[in-house]
C-alpha cells in the first residue's frame, strides 16, 4: 500500500467520523453554536499539554501565528454555516455546501499546481451531482433567502480556505501542534459568535453533556486522520472526498435516528460512491505510473 492509498483511507475515515457529528447535533437540544464552541475548545488543554511535553516540537508564538489562517477559516466556516441554516432553508445551505469541492479543486490547481485532468473534473461533477440528489431528496424547514444563501456561500469559501491553509501549515508543523493552534484560533472566532447568538455555554442536562463530548471527540479523531492525510493526498482529492459526509450522515440517521432511505437518496449515495471510488482508483493508478517512470 503506497502513501496515496494510505492518505485516501485516512481522509475517508476522517470524513466519516466528522459526518457523524451532524447527526448528533440534529438530535440535540444544545444550540449549534454551543456545540461548535466546545468542539473547538474542549481538547485544547490535552493537545497543548502533549505538544509542550515533546522536546523536539515546541509550541512557539511563531508556530501559533502560522495556524491562524486555518483556524480563523475553520471557526468562521462552522459559525457561518450554522447561521445560514437559521436565515435560509437548510436545503439551500446544504446544496451550497456540496459545491465546496469545486472551490478546493480551484485552490489546489492555482496555489499548489496540482495536476487536474478532465477525468478528475468529470468525476467531481458526477459525485457532486449525487450529493445534490441526496440533499434534494431530504426534507427542509424554512424558506430560502438570498442573504442566507450568501452567508452559506461565504462559509463554504472560508471552509475551502481552511484546507488550503492547513496543507501549507502542515508542511512545517506536526499534526498535534497544528491542531492545538487552529482549534484555539477557531475557538477565539466562535466565542463572540456564540455570545452574539445568545446561546448558553454550559450543558443543562447529562444528555447535553454526553452529546457535547461526542461531538467534540468523534470529529476530533476525524480531524486527526484528515490532517494526517494532508501530506499524502492531493488537496483536490481531499476536497472531493468531502462528499462522503452527506452519505455517512444519511446512513447514520438510519442507524441512530430511525430515518429511512428513499429510492432517490439511495441513487444519490450510489452515484457519490461510484464517483469517489473511481476518482480515488484513477488517482492511485496514475500515481503508480508516475512513480514507475521516476524509477526508470
Amino acid at each position: 500500500m503506497n502513501e496515496l492509498q494510505i492518505g485516501i483511507i485516512s481522509c475517508s475515515l476522517g470524513y466519516v467520523l466528522i459526518a457523524i457529528a451532524s447527526v448528533i447535533v440534529s438530535d440535540s437540544e444544545v444550540h449549534g453554536f454551543t456545540m461548535a464552541f466546545w468542539r473547538s475548545w474542549i481538547f485544547v488543554p490535552f493537545l497543548g499539554f502533549y505538544v509542550l511535553l515533546k522536546q523536539k516540537q515546541k509550541f512557539t508564538w511563531r508556530n501559533f501565528l502560522l495556524c491562524a489562517p486555518a483556524g480563523i477559516c475553520f471557526g468562521s466556516a462552522i459559525g457561518l454555516f450554522f447561521w445560514s441554516t437559521q436565515i435560509t432553508s437548510l436545503i439551500n445551505a446544504s446544496l451550497i455546501s456540496s459545491l465546496q469541492p469545486l472551490i478546493v479543486i480551484f485552490l489546489s490547481y492555482y496555489f499548489f499546481s496540482e495536476k487536474i485532468t478532465s477525468g478528475d473534473i468529470g468525476l467531481s461533477f458526477l459525485s457532486i451531482g449525487g450529493a445534490v440528489i441526496i440533499v434534494l431528496a431530504g426534507t427542509s424547514d424554512g424558506s430560502g433567502k438570498i442573504s442566507g444563501d450568501l452567508v452559506a456561500l461565504l462559509g463554504i469559501t472560508l471552509g475551502a480556505g481552511y484546507f488550503a491553509f492547513a496543507k501549507r501549515a502542515l508542511t512545517r508543523l506536526g499534526v498535534a501542534e497544528f491542531m492545538t493552534g487552529y482549534f484555539i484560533w477557531s475557538g477565539i472566532i466562535l466565542t463572540p459568535m456564540m455570545l452574539f447568538a445568545g446561546a448558553g455555554i454550559m450543558p443543562q442536562t447529562e444528555r447535553d453533556l454526553l452529546q457535547i463530548l461526542a461531538v467534540a471527540s468523534i470529529p476530533g479523531v476525524g480531524h486527526v486522520l484528515l490532517n494526517f492525510s494532508q501530506g499524502k493526498t492531493p488537496l483536490s482529492l481531499i476536497g472531493i472526498l468531502q462528499l462522503l459526509v452527506p452519505v455517512t450522515a444519511t446512513v447514520s440517521a438510519v442507524l441512530f435516528l430511525e430515518a429511512t432511505i428513499s429510492g432517490a437518496k439511495g441513487l444519490g449515495m450510489i452515484i457519490v460512491l461510484v464517483g469517489l471510488g473511481s476518482s480515488s482508483y484513477l488517482r492511485s493508478k496514475r500515481n503508480d505510473m508516475e512513480s514507475a517512470k521516476a524509477e526508470t
